[in-house]
């Protein structure tokens, strides 16, 4: 029953206006498909360029955002550093779209140490984002950008990696930046130069870590994406994503059903069964990403309990967008529950 949601309805509706040869649905359907435009924010220095570099190599490996510096943009993505500064707040206070905050840098949020190790950012890096969202009302996630890059741009070549296995064997003062450029060690210092460009102290000190438990150079990659969170924060603009593109939907069932008043194929397509099983599993997006649970049962008596379910939901105190979702997974509810019947 549960499909990918906003897509399932653009491949139906592409379906439809390639059979019929409309180039209006065809126009719909192109606009309903387009990914998400996200914008990076935030002050100076607190690394949006390295942030917004990773979530654009992240992106295109996905398919399913792209950044924008333009106004039509969806989500964005408003960047901190350390603290929450008074025109931090007013920014994000002041934004009229979804907002998704991250905090950079967050392998420096521990005390003399770095803040993160090998399974994600430590209880201080997680503190301090707990504290900064009671600061500013919105969640905040931590990332580290440096290693993001770093990872999806591939940047260990083969002068790194070599680098880096003679440094697995013979460590290297890793105190401080300054002491690992400054210490006498078989590495030479301008290698090592560019691994603190790349990598940062933390980043060196995890793929160490990686290869000296035998890791190889992809899994030495794919150690320092899990590590930035990356991924973490284009989940969250994909779940926050969800009520975008499903208001998308809503817009597009508005522009067919003025086409229906003249065409009745369109009118027959936004009444079939495929049409209105695709809204319904774009609504169920929304509610799931808003930490709801859709019964995901295929039976008939399953069928008609969602059914009841939501659409006591959707005649409780919730907001309209959640409303016209609760609709939508009562009709497609009932649509399957009268297609295998009661005794299903």
């Amino acid at each position: 029953m549960i499909g990918q949601g906003r897509q399932i309805f653009v491949d139906e509706l592409e379906r439809f206006a390639t059979e019929v040869a409309d180039s209006r649905c065809a126009a719909i359907a192109n606009r309903l498909a387009a990914p998400l435009r996200v914008a990076v924010s935030g002050r100076r220095g607190v690394g949006r360029s390295t942030v917004a570099r990773a979530l654009a190599r992240a992106a295109d490996l996905r398919g399913t955002i792209t950044l924008s510096t333009s106004p039509e943009v969806d989500v964005d993505v408003y960047v901190v550093a350390e603290v929450v500064k008074p025109e931090d707040r007013d920014a994000i206070a002041a934004a009229n779209r979804p907002v998704v905050a991250v905090l950079n840098k967050a392998d420096l949020i521990a005390t003399g140490q770095p803040g993160l190790h090998r399974h994600g950012p430590t209880s201080a890096a997680r503190t301090r984002c707990a504290g900064l969202s009671a600061r500013t009302g919105l969640p905040i996630q931590p990332v580290v950008g440096v290693l993001a890059v770093a990872a999806l741009d591939d940047v260990l070549d083969d002068a790194l990696w070599a680098a880096l296995q003679v440094l697995a064997t013979r460590p290297a003062d890793l105190s401080s930046p300054d002491s690992f450029l400054t210490g006498g060690h078989p590495v030479a210092v301008e290698l090592r130069r560019r691994l603190l460009d790349t990598l940062d102290v933390f980043g060196v000190e995890q793929a160490l870590e990686a290869i000296r438990d035998g890791a190889t150079r992809d899994q030495t990659r794919a150690v320092l994406r899990r590590l930035s969170c990356i991924d973490d924060v284009v989940d969250t603009i994909g779940s926050i994503g969800a009520q975008v593109h499903y208001r998308r939907v809503l817009d597009a069932v508005a522009e067919l059903e003025t086409l229906a008043v003249t065409d009745l194929r369109v009118g027959e397509f936004l009444s079939c069964d495929d049409t209105v099983i695709a809204r319904m599993t774009t609504a169920v997006d929304v509610v799931e990403a808003a930490g709801m649970q859709v019964d995901r049962c295929d039976s008939g008596a399953a069928h008609l309990r969602r059914a009841m379910g939501w659409q006591r939901y959707s005649r409780g105190p919730v907001a309209g967008l959640h409303r016209a979702c609760g609709a939508d997974i009562v009709r497609g509810s009932l649509r399957l529950w009268s297609k295998v019947g009661s005794s299903a």
